[in-house]
């Protein structure tokens, strides 16, 4: 597996889990608007969530631009090239 494609698993897997969503439905395209599960309190839990299973730390703005899952991958797989 690639790594964006790992990235794009555990990232659809915590969203899934996170939202109480099932992962088939998690994928690009995905927004907050896309759910009504995505409150601001599973907002946080998924910033939590991400921040531990992928060993980042997360500045608030970009915790604010954590909006779909396009942007979330990015965002990790940005970290994780050291960008």
């Amino acid at each position: 597996m690639s790594g964006t494609a790992d990235v794009e698993a555990r990232v659809r897997e915590l969203l899934a889990q996170v939202l109480d969503v099932p992962a088939s439905e998690v994928g690009p395209g995905f927004t907050e608007a896309s759910t009504a599960n995505w409150t601001s309190l599973n907002h946080l839990m998924l910033v939590s969530q991400l921040e531990s299973e992928f060993g980042l730390f997360l500045s608030n703005e970009q915790i604010r631009q954590l909006t779909s899952f396009d942007r979330i991958v990015e965002t990790v797989a940005r970290h994780r090239s050291g960008g």
